[in-house]
């Protein structure tokens, strides 16, 4: 009886050891919860900081215009307040990312994930918006005169009328 026991206590050891190594194996190794600060910095410094992690950064009221942030990994960042004229944003992650009064004139947002950001009472005007993904983006009050919104994906039907009524350009049907 004792030796099936031990039996089956072995069995199960081995079940959950390899069940860990499973789980290690197939979870990315790239996946980060938080920003970088070495990147805060080189962003601060130089204004280019591409392909940086800023995931959940505090941002908020910076001023940087022309930052060139392309491919950043921005999920969550909070830039409310924030001067960024003119940014590069092609290609960044920007989910659920907080942009609320932010001012982005200019700024170019083509290819990038926006969905679920806060995008309230934001400064878009003349942006590049094409092919952005905007899906549960709040964009109320933004002033998105000449905004182009050429291939943006999951705007909803009201959103894309008050984007026509407010003077932005190539909202898709």
């Amino acid at each position: 009886m004792a030796k099936t026991n031990n039996s089956c206590l072995l069995n199960l050891a081995c079940i959950i050891s390899f069940g860990y190594i499973l789980i290690l194996v197939f979870i990315p190794s790239y996946v980060v919860y938080g920003y970088e600060e070495a990147d805060i910095q080189r962003l601060l410094k130089t204004n280019n900081c591409r392909d940086c992690d800023l995931k959940g950064a505090d941002l908020s009221d910076i001023k940087l215009d022309r930052a060139f942030l392309r491919d950043a990994e921005m999920q969550k960042t909070n830039l409310e307040g924030a001067d960024m004229n003119f940014g590069d944003f092609i290609a960044a992650n920007m989910r659920k990312a907080n942009l609320k009064g932010t001012n982005l004139e200019g700024a170019n947002f083509m290819h990038t994930k926006l969905e679920g950001a806060n995008l309230s009472e934001t400064n878009l005007r003349g942006t590049d918006m094409r092919d952005a993904r905007l899906s549960g983006t709040n964009l109320s009050n933004a002033d998105v005169q000449e905004a182009d919104f050429m291939w943006a994906k999951g705007l909803t039907r009201k959103q894309k009328t008050y984007l026509r009524e407010n003077g932005a350009k190539n909202v898709p049907e």
